[in-house]
């Protein structure tokens, strides 16, 4: 039952000086009146009703909630027979909750999204690249309103999304899948945020990345390693970075396993290289994982770096990068002056992010334990390290099937293998007595069962009892 009253608060007047002037006080950079309670003449404060009624009830989820009515009580009393009404028939299903946000544009509803994902403390730029795929998504594929959602419409515009053109190649499977999940992302927050009741793309499939991968990337031995160092310091000038700066930035990267990005933000202050042991520190906001990493290093790459770092600027970043693209082809620059292919015969290929493949392969080879590498790479999933970073040479495979016996030759000395089983045995062997002989010994000899050499271990069923499986 809905409850109507009028609100009370505690009355307040104007406080002045002997000389009528209001005093007044700062507050918040502004000159504000004092105000105080009136007191009664018994000293107490008086309290004072609002000329509104308000309406205090249960809405369809019992939820109290109060809202205000209006000066006249039985206005004010319709308006709570309605709003019980209302909660009444929401909650049998005959009215729809979520009517009004049904009425409301998809643009107010992702503008809402995007401000609900950055107040939950995520990067502007992950907000930013979610808001405006799904964005993407609702706008190819035409919908304005919640009930124009449909999955098979979702589906078709992302599948057209992957088609090649003459004039553009097609998204890859992993990209296909960044839009879907942010499409699914908004259409959950909607369910959770009670704005719709159901989610509409819950069953979308995506798609199988692994199958199709657009980059596959291999990992460099310890020769092309070396023979890519000594082409960049022997190298002219790429992208305005001179060779030894090139070097630098090859060993840190190959030592660290830190990625492009990573490497772009790093300032001296985020090198101990004094400290055992040495450390570099990836700050939260650079980190692809968005929290500090702190990684140790080998001592000889801090020694190379406490070095290179004598002359640098604490506040300016250590390594002088290009943006992503020319990286790339700087590094690629390095590697035909090194003689080493850019992409193998099987497609695989070497960019920047392979010296993180290759940091990763190098430890797998000398017996880092899975554990342990996976920390040094930062994944949070051991399948991620081992499956999709860690690279096996085929001379590795190779050498691991040293530990296998060999199982080809005979035996030394020419013996003959002992019998195993029905078909290997011999019915004239050494001469023995059976253990069954034995036992039907201490037994009438006159009922004691034939035994001898000639028994066999089998699993025939009719050698075993011939009365239970004749032969016919």
């Amino acid at each position: 039952m809905a409850r109507i009253f009028r609100a009370t608060y505690v009355k307040m007047r104007t406080v002045k000086d002997r000389k009528g002037r209001v005093v007044y006080d700062l507050k918040n950079g502004r000159r504000v009146a004092r105000r105080a309670p009136v007191l009664g003449k018994d000293g107490k404060t008086v309290l004072a009703e609002s000329r509104k009624w308000y309406v205090e009830y249960r809405d369809a989820d019992g939820i109290v909630r109060r809202v205000p009515g209006f000066t006249d009580r039985k206005a004010t009393e319709q308006l709570a027979a309605k709003l019980e009404r209302e909660a009444a028939q929401r909650k049998t299903g005959l009215i729809d909750r979520h009517a009004e946000h049904r009425k409301r544009p998809l643009s107010e509803h992702l503008a809402e999204w995007k401000a609900a994902l950055l107040a939950k403390g995520t990067t502007r730029q992950y907000a930013e690249v979610q808001a405006a795929r799904a964005g993407d998504v609702i706008e190819g594929c035409g919908y304005r309103y919640w009930p124009d959602l449909s999955a098979s419409r979702v589906q078709a515009f992302v599948s057209d999304l992957r088609k090649d053109r003459t004039e553009k190649r097609g998204v890859s499977a992993r990209t296909a899948n960044g839009y879907l999940q942010a499409v699914r992302q908004f259409c959950r927050w909607m369910v959770r945020d009670d704005r719709a009741p159901d989610n509409p793309l819950a069953h979308l499939q995506g798609y199988n990345a692994r199958a199709e991968p657009r980059t596959v990337r291999r990992a460099m031995t310890e020769e092309e390693c070396l023979a890519l160092l000594r082409a960049a310091e022997d190298g002219p000038e790429r992208y305005g970075i001179c060779g030894a700066d090139r070097a630098a930035l090859y060993r840190a990267a190959l030592g660290t396993g830190f990625r492009a990005n990573e490497m772009r933000h790093l300032t001296p202050v985020d090198f101990a290289l004094d400290d055992a042991p040495p450390t570099i520190t990836v700050r939260a906001c650079y980190s692809k994982r968005r929290r500090e990493d702190v990684q140790p290093i080998a001592p000889g790459l801090a020694a190379m770096l406490r070095d290179y770092l004598a002359d640098k600027d604490p506040d300016e970043p250590v390594f002088v990068m290009p943006d992503r693209t020319n990286v790339a082809r700087m590094l690629r620059g390095d590697l035909e002056g090194a003689g080493i292919p850019h992409e193998d015969d099987s497609g695989r290929v070497l960019d920047f992010h392979a010296l993180r493949h290759t940091y990763i392969s190098l430890m797998a080879r000398a017996g880092v334990p899975p554990k342990v590498l996976m920390d040094l790479a930062r994944h949070s999933d051991i399948n991620l390290t081992m499956a999709f970073y860690s690279h096996t040479l085929v001379s590795d495979r190779a050498e691991a099937l040293s530990a296998l016996p060999d199982l080809t030759g005979r035996p030394a000395g020419g013996r003959r293998k002992a019998a195993t089983g029905t078909y290997d045995a011999s019915p004239h062997q050494a001469d023995f007595t059976p253990q069954d002989a034995k036992q039907s010994d201490k037994r009438d000899g006159a009922h004691a069962q034939p035994t001898g050499p000639w028994r066999i271990r089998t699993s025939d069923q009719w050698i075993m009892s011939p009365l239970l499986y004749p032969l016919s």
